[in-house]
């Protein structure tokens, strides 16, 4: 578990190293390809320990939960057709791209759909999150 835990925590810090010579891209996309490196390579897959949905609805749930809560209610109000459009888009957009691209490496197609809808975000801190960004950055 010690080196499971190493491993994960190096991974975030190397996504946030990459993320900062790459601001165009959202942090959680490279995690998301760090993460796949990770998979692909056996040495630090077999180490890595096993998903348990317990930790997600525990632990990983309750934190999104209460991000959202801290969520300025009057920005969302103000960019709600904003949020909405690139919500939909993202998820249809990202389902699909991240979809065909994972079923490459030979994942069936459902389970790769359903890797590609989880990796967008759907909720209004994330989206938010994306649209400052993106505003940020322009």
């Amino acid at each position: 578990m010690l080196v499971s835990t190493i491993i994960l925590m190096v991974a975030a810090v190397l996504s946030s190293i990459i993320s900062s010579f790459f601001p165009h891209f959202s942090i959680n996309y490279i995690s998301i390809f760090v993460g796949l490196i990770i998979g692909l390579v056996p040495f630090f897959n077999s180490r890595v320990a096993p998903f348990h949905t317990e930790v997600f609805m525990y632990i990983v749930a309750p934190l999104i939960y209460f991000e959202g809560q801290s969520t300025r209610i009057n920005l969302i109000g103000k960019r709600l057709r904003q949020i909405l459009e690139t919500a939909v888009l993202l998820v249809i957009v990202g389902t699909i791209f991240a979809g065909f691209t994972v079923s490459l490496l030979e994942i069936p197609l459902a389970l790769a759909f359903l890797m590609g809808a989880l990796s967008t975000p759907t909720d209004a801190t994330a989206t938010e999150s994306i649209l400052l960004d993106t505003e940020n950055e322009y």
